[in-house]
């Protein structure tokens, strides 16, 4: 996916496609948990889907639950989804950083040369 240390460093054109396509890579991750988020809260703890949108946005963001499931298997959905996206937070993160510093890393090694 990346060149490699012997190759030169990519034109700042591709890396604009590069850092673009990444960034919505991590969008659609974003995004799928979102929606995992309101189906989860719609069919767990029968919400509508604006207060399921709201939980999902407001849970996965990290300012804590809002609305607060009244079913037992509610609350169990909104604890594991809780935990599941801080890692889809470690996630998307580690996506739009890894070109960012595989480009640094390799004009190190250019420099070297």
């Amino acid at each position: 996916m990346y060149e490699n240390k012997n190759e030169p460093l990519i034109a700042r054109r591709d890396f604009s496609r590069r850092m673009f396509l990444h960034v919505l890579a991590a969008l659609v991750l974003v995004l799928a948990t979102l929606v995992a988020g309101i189906a989860g809260h719609m069919y767990f703890d029968n919400m509508e889907p604006g207060r399921a949108l709201i939980a999902s946005v407001t849970l996965s963001s990290g300012l804590g639950l809002s609305i607060f499931p009244e079913s037992t298997s509610g609350q169990v959905f909104a604890s594991l989804y809780g935990f599941f996206s801080s890692y889809v937070f470690i996630a998307t993160s580690t996506i739009v950083i890894a070109p960012v510093l595989h480009r640094i890393l390799h004009k190190f090694h250019l420099d070297e040369e």
